[in-house]
């Protein structure tokens, strides 16, 4: 075999010339675990570029990953920080645009093979190809998930998609960021052909290549005209609840399939256009930071958490959730209750949630199997982990843990579910109390990702880096916290849904806080967020935590009148089923950003306090927890970051 005559050493890349003339290259992305388009790698990839088109006697040119498992998962998203202004954004793209433009008009065929992830940049390279390969794998994905950064696809890849799958299909891709399994890409037109594993991709790469007998195929675009009604669709189906100021990429990308669609390569050269602005803006530097306080909390939950059998004492909605995620990932898990209704109705919910989830008929089988009722709770003795999530009461929680203690095997690990009590309290209960550490689930548990690990100045650290590392195996996002009143996100939230209620006490509206605040980006505002916890709860949590006396007060009265919120039909709010029925009335602009400055303010507060007293490791840890944990808007960046800028 013939290597490419590079003009110095690859570190990035393998490429060879191989007996049929055919030019191989491999991307194996130095020094990181998968492959990802750095600037290095692309100027690589141009020298090689330079090679092939000096190369006489090609029959065509193969592109796969040198890394086993995963293709290309996009540009080095650290490296877009060093891209300071949209001027440098904007040659960064020429650079990339005239290479991938080279490698498509190479006069000889071209062909990629893909197995695994194949995102974002490592799309719109495959897509420069004349013909795109994938694997049957379950792991293979291909799509545009930029959205979730503020951007769009900026290498050329929204002509490229355009061309081959037409309006609807890409809209779908880049406005949802979903990707796509193998065979809804092939059925889409988003690749050409399926094999069935990477031991097959060269084979058929090469069948292919020699078949064309060194003719370089033409592709047709698919539509010459954006499809209007595709369009209006989108905008209806993407952008009703998205405000194009606080996140403008989905409107941008819609106007931009709507205003290019006419031609493939005008619409790839728009994004030069278009891009720029929004890798620049707030909302994308914001995406960034969630996006790197996402792999930082993952990264802290990782490892083998020795956890196989786990147990849940309580089958109420919390427990029995738990019980459900855990069975989904894999864990033989035992449910017990001392009302056998209860756990009947759990298991009955879980087999809901696995049909939803799993969607396959095995799947759902082995789940459902690994979770079993255990009234008499025989699985405490077999169990690596063991949670609690009874009612709220100290006494209760201190009597359970006494049996369990009696019970339970060595090692084994003892976790409360408490959202407030603190864990000295529970573990004085305990003749090892360093056995006791907090996973403070938040509901709905299949729903939100956020679990506050809790450790007490009695609680094993192996224990606590073990409850980490089980929360990064059923999928959750943990947030070490010291033990505390309120943890951290309660502490946090609840004084903002106490200054609200306090406000309304006043005599301020309550619809137009909750506006102000969903305009603010909020899931919901705090009035009717109140009202969704439920009146009576947030009472109880207040007299815990500290509430001011007005608050306290018009509390105390809607509860002594049966008036607590959604659970009753009637609260701050009358609701109709889940939905509370307010006017949902917006206000001047400035206006609203005053009310929701001001209802913020008790947040930031406690944040910043939590940071400085070191219940949580950082300000990026409280970012987080707040938005892991109560939807804190991704586009703001969380409220400490959010803060600063303001």
């Amino acid at each position: 075999m013939q290597t490419l005559n590079t003009k110095k050493d690859l570190t990035h890349w393998r490429a060879n010339v191989d007996e049929d003339s055919i030019a191989w290259l491999r991307l194996q992305t130095d020094n990181k675990s998968v492959n990802v388009l750095t600037h290095a790698v692309m100027a690589e990839l141009e020298s090689l570029i330079d090679q092939l088109e000096s190369s006489e006697g090609l029959t065509g040119v193969g592109l796969l990953s040198g890394k086993a498992g995963g293709f290309i998962y996009g540009a080095d998203i650290h490296e877009f920080e060093t891209l300071k202004t949209a001027d440098d954004v904007s040659e960064h793209m020429m650079y990339v645009h005239s290479l991938f433009n080279r490698i498509e008009a190479l006069p000889v065929p071209s062909c990629v093979g893909v197995d695994g992830i194949a995102v974002g940049g490592g799309l719109e390279i495959a897509l420069v190809f004349d013909r795109l390969f994938v694997t049957s794998s379950p792991k293979t994905k291909l799509g545009f998930p930029e959205v979730n950064l503020g951007i769009m696809p900026g290498y050329g890849g929204t002509g490229r998609a355009y061309c081959r799958i037409g309006t609807k299909a890409v809209l779908d891709m880049m406005v949802s960021g979903r990707p796509l399994g193998s065979q809804d890409a092939i059925t889409t037109g988003l690749a050409d052909e399926m094999v069935d594993n990477t031991d097959d991709l060269e084979r058929a790469m090469r069948e292919w290549i020699l078949g064309c007998k060194r003719e370089k195929p033409t592709l047709t675009q698919l539509e010459t005209t954006p499809d209007a009604k595709a369009i209006a669709a989108a905008r209806d189906k993407y952008l009703k609840r998205v405000r194009a100021d606080h996140t403008p990429a989905p409107a941008a990308i819609i106007d931009h399939v709507e205003n290019f669609g006419r031609d493939k390569a005008a619409m790839s050269a728009g994004e030069i256009d278009i891009f720029p602005n929004l890798m620049v803006g707030n909302a994308s530097k914001n995406l960034r930071r969630v996006f790197y306080l996402t792999d930082a909390v993952r990264k802290s939950a990782r490892g083998v958490s020795g956890i196989e059998r786990l147990h849940v004492v309580g089958a109420g909605v919390m427990g029995g959730d738990i019980a459900a995620i855990g069975a989904m990932a894999g864990l033989d898990v035992t449910l017990t209750d001392m009302n056998e209704a209860a756990i009947k109705n759990a298991i009955a919910r879980a087999a809901e949630l696995f049909e939803r989830r799993l969607k396959n008929e095995d799947k759902v089988s082995a789940a459902s199997a690994r979770l079993r009722s255990d009234p008499d709770g025989y699985g405490a003795a077999d169990a690596d982990l063991i949670i609690e999530a009874v009612a709220e009461k100290l006494d209760v929680k201190q009597a359970v843990f006494q049996n369990l203690e009696k019970v339970c095997k060595t090692g084994a690990i003892l976790a409360t579910n408490t959202s407030a009590i603190p864990l000295e309290d529970i573990a004085a209960a305990l003749k090892a109390p360093e056995r006791l550490i907090g996973m403070h689930f938040f509901n709905p548990v299949p729903v939100l990702p956020l679990v506050e690990v809790i450790w007490s100045k009695y609680s094993d650290q192996d224990m606590v880096n073990r409850g980490m590392q089980f929360a990064g195996q059923i999928g959750k996002m943990p947030i070490r916290c010291k033990s505390a009143p309120g943890f951290l996100v309660n502490r946090a939230l609840l004084p903002y849904i106490f200054k609200a209620i306090e406000a309304v006490a006043g005599g301020e509206n309550a619809d137009h806080i909750d506006e102000a605040l969903v305009d603010f980006g909020m899931p919901m505002g705090p009035v009717e967020l109140a009202d969704q916890i439920g009146l009576d709860v947030c009472l109880d949590a207040g007299i815990v935590l500290g509430i001011a006396p007005a608050a306290k007060t018009l509390l105390d009265e809607k509860c002594k009148a049966g008036t607590i919120g959604r659970k009753s039909g009637s609260g701050f709010y009358e609701w109709d089923g889940n939905q509370a029925i307010r006017a949902r009335q917006s206000q001047d602009p400035s206006v609203m950003a005053t009310i929701a400055k001001n209802m913020l303010s008790p947040m930031i507060e406690e944040c910043r306090q939590a940071v400085d007293e070191q219940i949580v490791d950082s300000a990026d840890s409280a970012d987080a927890g707040m938005i892991f944990g109560i939807g804190f808007p991704g586009f703001r960046g969380g409220p400490l970051n959010w803060a600063e800028q303001h």
